[in-house]
């Protein structure tokens, strides 16, 4: 399926795609928080659901809702890396260095039709989630 996007919608999508390679990590890791956040939402008002049926009668046996989690998201991005110095300014306007900022942008069709992209130069970033417990509480508390 192909969307058809103007030169102005094309330029935005380009823009929120192509950014420093902490804020896409962060980004998978919010939408995987908000994405257990909902399962667990679900599971509560439906837990919710059965204890009023108990409770009217309407279910003549306890049941518990079932509980979903990720107990592992394994990611794996293709991505085109450049690096890019931002000037780090002191108060009275002076620049005192550079700081290096890691860009990525996802390797797909577009993109490498776009840039004409080699893409034996890509890189390939793996990265793992994974569930834990929540942490005890301290002593003292």
């Amino acid at each position: 399926m192909e969307f058809m996007v103007d030169k102005d919608e094309k330029k935005v999508i380009v823009e929120a795609l192509v950014a420093p390679l902490a804020s896409i990590l962060r980004s998978v890791g919010i939408a995987l928080a908000e994405a257990q956040h909902a399962l667990d939402e679900n599971s509560i008002a439906t837990q919710k659901a059965i204890d009023l049926a108990v409770k009217s009668g309407e279910l003549e046996y306890y049941i518990e809702a079932p509980w979903y989690h990720f107990p592992e998201v394994n990611l794996e991005l293709k991505m085109a890396l450049s690096m890019r110095a931002e000037a780090e300014v002191d108060r009275k306007g002076r620049v005192r260095g550079y700081r290096p900022i890691l860009i990525s942008a996802p390797i797909n069709a577009a993109y490498k039709n776009t840039y004409d992209y080699d893409v034996r130069g890509s890189s390939q970033i793996t990265a793992k989630i994974v569930s834990i417990p929540p942490a005890s509480k301290i002593k003292g508390e």
